[in-house]
């Protein structure tokens, strides 16, 4: 009787944490379904862990978005974040990182780059601002944009390279019950909001009108 109680159980079990698995990945493929229509030509997809993934335009530039969950940080919940990147070359010849609250271990942290740049009254005080050689220029003419950008709670980092940029908000973060008692990352979120999505794209926008237009030391160079 006992044996057969014991193998009703773990058959349970299983079904059971099959259902669950099957919930969770549900869950992991729509998180961005409400962001879809944002985008031209948007395409839904996966990543490896089965987190959602979208592609598409906006105002005509390639966008990459990506969730990712970070646990890697000891002594704070685990964060979900939203990572938006649009790929369109930029006449920056160079690299800048601009990274709110770090705290050493993120898993983008910009350890790599050489130089590291002073930060405006106007930023937000944690804020650590690292790129590479001339990154200087690139620094001071973006410093007026990124103020409100990074008074965001939300951001985190804002990158720029030769190739596009990228900006990482807080989607959600994980609850403290479950990662208090079983060191997991469960996040009080259905998908993500598609007013988020639309301020990291208004926030992009601004972002690139003003590195669409021409750096002042070149048109003194040109004038010259």
């Amino acid at each position: 009787m006992l044996v057969a109680l014991a193998a009703v159980f773990v058959l349970m079990s299983g079904a059971f944490g099959a259902i669950l698995r099957r919930r969770e990945g549900r869950w992991r493929a729509d998180l961005l379904s409400d962001c879809a229509g944002r985008l031209a030509a948007s395409r839904l997809g996966r990543d490896r862990a089965g987190f959602a993934t979208l592609r598409g335009r906006y105002a005509g530039t390639a966008v990459d978005v990506r969730l990712v969950p970070d646990t890697l940080v000891h002594r704070r919940l685990p964060q979900l974040w939203l990572q938006v990147t649009l790929r369109t070359p930029l006449s920056t010849g160079c690299v800048l990182d601009v990274l709110r609250r770090p705290a050493g271990a993120e898993f983008y942290a910009p350890d790599h780059l050489p130089n590291c740049y002073a930060v405006p009254e106007a930023w937000p005080p944690d804020t650590l601002v690292r790129g590479t050689a001339g990154a200087d220029s690139l620094h001071a003419r973006l410093a007026p944009v990124l103020a409100p950008i990074l008074a965001d709670p939300r951001v985190k980092e804002v990158l720029f390279t030769p190739d596009g940029l990228r900006l990482t908000l807080q989607a959600s973060q994980g609850t403290r019950g479950t990662y208090l008692l079983l060191r997991g990352s469960r996040f009080p979120i259905e998908r993500v909001p598609p007013e988020l999505f639309d301020g990291i794209l208004d926030a992009a926008r601004r972002l690139l009108l003003v590195l669409s237009e021409t750096d002042p030391e070149t048109r003194h160079a040109r004038a010259a």
